[in-house]
């Protein structure tokens, strides 16, 4: 449910406040004033004071929610809470997260860090700028590349069943222990030639990710057809 302030966007909990108060004047700024000192640390004791008479208590509740989405466990919370910093400029603060987000995704980027999958996901409140900054910060190293930093993001069960182009992948793709099982639940279990089911909008992905040695044995040589998985690609060229 949008709402009209400055410099937010819409949806996630950052916007996730109580909609019977949506018309309250002040509450959904308290509510996304409260995320966004907690996602940074901090907490304005003032500020809190001055939306607590605004029903459900906007500011701490959302509060909480900003400060364990910003990666602090409880307890470290509640400290902050007893160590008020009531000089916050609230309307910088979604600037401030999303630079810290960007900065530390970049860092863990360039020094070859695993992808934060966590601090990925407290990020995307802010334009998913861990994730942007990761990328940039990959692609500074010279020997890296858009795609090795891609399939560094999302690793190789996510990345490669699209990719058989990558030579990064063939490993992957060929072991069948990392092929999926196929249910034998649900239309496309029984009926596997219904319009619709993967096997006849993409039998070659199917097969390139799917262990149904019975289905696939019917389309033959995947390398061979003019499709998805192309005669040049690396899956086909490295074996």
């Amino acid at each position: 449910m949008p709402i009209t302030i400055s410099n937010v966007n819409a949806g996630g909990p950052r916007l996730d406040y109580d909609e019977r108060y949506e018309d309250v004047p002040g509450a959904p700024e308290c509510w996304v004033n409260g995320y966004d000192a907690g996602f940074a640390g901090r907490y304005d004791r003032n500020r809190a004071d001055e939306c607590k008479d605004i029903p459900s208590d906007q500011y701490n509740r959302s509060w909480q929610y900003g400060c364990k989405d910003g990666g602090l466990t409880e307890s470290e919370c509640d400290k902050l809470k007893s160590d008020p910093d009531d000089n916050i400029n609230h309307e910088s603060l979604q600037e401030e997260n999303r630079r810290n987000c960007y900065d530390d995704g970049y860092e863990d980027g360039k020094n070859g860090n695993s992808f934060n999958n966590d601090k990925d996901s407290g990020c995307s409140e802010y334009s998913n700028s861990y994730q942007a900054g990761f990328k940039a910060g990959c692609q500074s190293v010279e020997s890296n590349t858009a795609d090795s930093c891609e399939l560094t993001i999302k690793g190789y069960e996510t990345y490669c069943p699209n990719r058989p182009d990558d030579p990064s992948c063939s490993e992957f793709l060929y072991d069948p222990s990392n092929k999926i099982t196929p249910s034998p639940y649900g239309l496309c279990a029984q009926q596997p030639y219904h319009p619709g089911c993967p096997q006849i909008t993409n039998p070659e992905k199917y097969c390139l990710t799917t262990d149904d040695q019975a289905f696939c044995k019917t389309i033959g040589d995947i390398c061979d057809a003019d499709g998805f998985v192309k005669a040049e690609d690396a899956y086909c060229t490295d074996t």
